[in-house]
């Protein structure tokens, strides 16, 4: 795959005898360079304090690295909410049914999720925990923000992961069912928080409609923990997300309807009309286990691991802060020819061969980004106006100092054992030679899957070739006469 890679562009005739030469100009000679002699530097690094409040998904889990040797253990912190105007019966308070003497029988947890890490054959096992307290609507949560536990809703409760509806019809259509978790019912699982909110607060209010500082008071959110090992789940923002409160009622002469439900949501608030529920992901990724290489990242951000130690593989994950860090000693091979030579950089290629079958704990991300470092293994930022704006490599034809567009190393999935990241780097490069970036030269790069501005969160990982990362250089320059 390797060689593959790497002849691209190679042709009977050698490309450093091309040239261009008009009359009356000076002749331009061009060439392309792997720096072979001076090949780049890989190792792993660890991150901590990601962001992953208000992403696309939440995660609950923990589960084994079958890679890195690693515990991994994922928890949900989120807000409770409702519809800011109710419009069905199952949104109506018990309250409303005071005379009819409401009884509660069952709560479930409902929660849609899409994303399966390790087993999916297994039932996997969450504790539902109300919070001591709201969450802060100032404060920023990230991977390593946690908050206090309050009184527990109900520990350990086992679900099933692949409930499905099959199409009967046709095997080729189902749909996948929420993960089930059932908080109380009569008879077999008890739960004292659930019954003192019931009895003492949705039955008793005397309005309408509860406010959101009344709900905050009585049940200030929930925290979602693995109870069991070997799976983790990545939850969407599915309006089918809530807890849903079944209960009975009297029936009376102009009422015959003795069921009723009502519900809290934490999904997206697209369907609910009011304000976003607040919510984040803490993710606690222990390296420290026998047998790991890894071990010496735990705790210490400036710490690296060479790839040399580590099968020859480096790592970079959305979600646990693994990533990979560059030294590109080619780019000062560059900066320094640039002093006496004025090269025209025509195309900059970074090429990051994949490991292949690699997948199968956890699915290779779409893309990565490419960070400037410093030599504390931070990234480097830069002042936009008066926001300090993470230095990352832009893409071609903008400006270094443009933020908001940052080249995505695209994955190509060419067979089944050749697969590699690419995207290119040119305007950066050009840049990087003339002195022209945006503050001090990186001490290195960071190679990784998470954009810090972006949406999204998952679990997902590239395992790295690390010995063949290459930046490919084609550029310019004025032959001497």
């Amino acid at each position: 795959m390797t060689s593959a890679l790497f002849s691209l562009g190679s042709c009977e005739e050698d490309v450093t005898d091309l040239g261009v030469n008009l009359p009356g100009t000076t002749p331009i000679s061009t060439t392309y360079e792997d720096f072979a002699a001076t090949p780049i530097q890989a190792s792993t690094v660890l991150q901590t304090g990601l962001p992953t409040a208000l992403k696309d998904h939440y995660i609950v889990g923990r589960l084994q690295d079958g890679n890195t040797r690693g515990q991994l253990e994922a928890k949900a912190f989120l807000q409770l909410t409702q519809l800011a105007s109710p419009t069905s019966l199952g949104d109506l308070l018990p309250s409303k049914y005071a005379a009819q003497n409401p009884r509660l029988d069952s709560v479930v947890l409902f929660a849609g999720f899409d994303q399966v890490y390790g087993s999916a054959r297994d039932n996997i096992s969450i504790s539902v925990y109300n919070l001591a307290q709201p969450l802060d609507e100032r404060a920023s949560y990230n991977s390593a923000s946690t908050v206090p536990l309050g009184q527990p809703v109900r520990t350990a409760i086992p679900a099933l992961i692949n409930r499905v509806i099959r199409n009967k019809a046709g095997n080729q259509d189902s749909i996948l069912l929420p993960l089930r978790l059932p908080l109380k019912k009569t008879g077999t699982e008890s739960s004292p928080f659930v019954d003192d909110f019931f009895n003492n607060f949705l039955k008793t209010t005397t309005s309408e409609r509860i406010t959101d500082q009344q709900l905050e008071s009585k049940w200030p959110g929930i925290a979602l923990l693995p109870a069991s090992s070997g799976t983790a789940i990545g939850f969407n923002r599915s309006p089918a997300s809530k807890i849903v409160f079944y209960y009975r009622v009297t029936p009376t002469a102009t009422d015959t309807m003795t069921r009723r439900t009502y519900n809290l949501y934490f999904n997206d608030p697209g369907t609910l009309g009011n304000a976003s529920p607040r919510y984040f992901t803490n993710i606690n990724y222990d390296l420290t286990g026998a047998g790991s290489p890894f071990g010496v990242l735990q705790g210490n951000s400036t710490a690296e691991v060479p790839f040399i130690n580590s099968g020859g593989t480096t790592y970079a994950q959305e979600g646990t802060g693994l990533a990979t860090k560059l030294v590109i000693p080619g780019l000062e091979t560059l900066r320094i020819r640039q002093q006496t030579e004025n090269l025209i950089i025509n195309r900059a290629e970074l090429i990051i061969p994949a490991r292949p079958y690699s997948t199968g704990q956890f699915s290779a991300p779409a893309q990565l980004y490419l960070y400037e470092l410093g030599s504390d293994n931070s990234v480097l930022t830069y002042l936009n106006g008066v926001t300090p704006t993470e230095r990352a490599v832009q893409q071609d034809g903008y400006s270094v100092t443009t933020a908001g567009k940052e080249e995505p190393f695209v994955l190509r999935d060419t067979s089944a054992t050749s697969k590699y990241y690419t995207g290119l780097m040119t305007s950066y490069v050009q840049a990087y030679a003339k002195n022209q970036l945006a503050g001090p030269l990186p001490a290195a790069f960071l190679l990784s899957p998470t954009l810090r501005r972006g949406g999204t969160l998952s679990l997902n990982r590239a395992a790295l070739d690390a010995s063949n990362i290459r930046l490919r250089v084609y550029y310019s320059k004025p032959a001497a006469r």
